[in-house]
């Protein structure tokens, strides 16, 4: 015969959560003061997208960048938009590109891609919606520059014979489309 003792808490935990009762359950964990339990409930907000619970549970464990990121997605103005974050932030980009896509935010779908390194996807979508070619060209060029390559895929060449590049154009455009998107219906302003 073995015994063991087994805390409550991670049980009682569960049960807030899942009654989606995250009041209750930020203040079990501020009453445990336990590292795990705030690990625990930072998880399941992200899971179930409660965003101002997980920005209190990685402020108490002191995960910044995790922080930093969650308030991130909390000031972008669509919806889509912040779904699409948090699937990247679980770790599916391609879950996160078929939420742009299908909502129409193209311009962020590319970025998106722009952002981890696909430069082939975040060109293809551009051909492929005719938009923002120029964009993925003078950012893969900026990320060239800064470690100090020469651009040596034959598509990219292709496309840098072929598209003018012209910085103050592209910025004018990525406003716009910001702009747009914080004018869908349902946005945060």
């Amino acid at each position: 015969l073995v015994t063991a003792n087994v805390s409550q808490y991670p049980l009682l935990l569960y049960q807030y959560v899942g009654g989606r009762q995250w009041d209750k359950a930020t203040r079990l964990c501020r009453h445990v003061k336990d590292h795990c339990l705030w690990a625990c409930l930072s998880a399941m907000a992200v899971n179930d997208k409660e965003l101002n619970t997980a920005e209190v549970g990685f402020a108490a464990i002191n995960e910044m960048d995790k922080l930093q990121y969650v308030l991130h997605i909390k000031s972008i103005p669509s919806e889509e938009g912040r779904a699409a974050e948090l699937a990247l932030f679980r770790r599916r980009p391609d879950e996160a590109e078929a939420i742009l896509l299908q909502a129409g935010l193209t311009y962020r779908a590319i970025k998106t891609n722009i952002r981890l390194f696909n430069w082939d996807r975040a060109l293809e979508l551009a051909v492929n919606y005719r938009t923002h070619v120029d964009t993925v060209l003078w950012h893969r060029s900026k990320y060239l520059e800064s470690i100090k390559r020469q651009e040596t895929q034959k598509r990219f060449l292709q496309y840098v014979e072929s598209v003018q590049i012209d910085e103050e154009a592209i910025r004018a455009k990525i406003q716009q489309e910001k702009e747009k998107e914080g004018q869908r219906p349902g946005a945060r302003r």
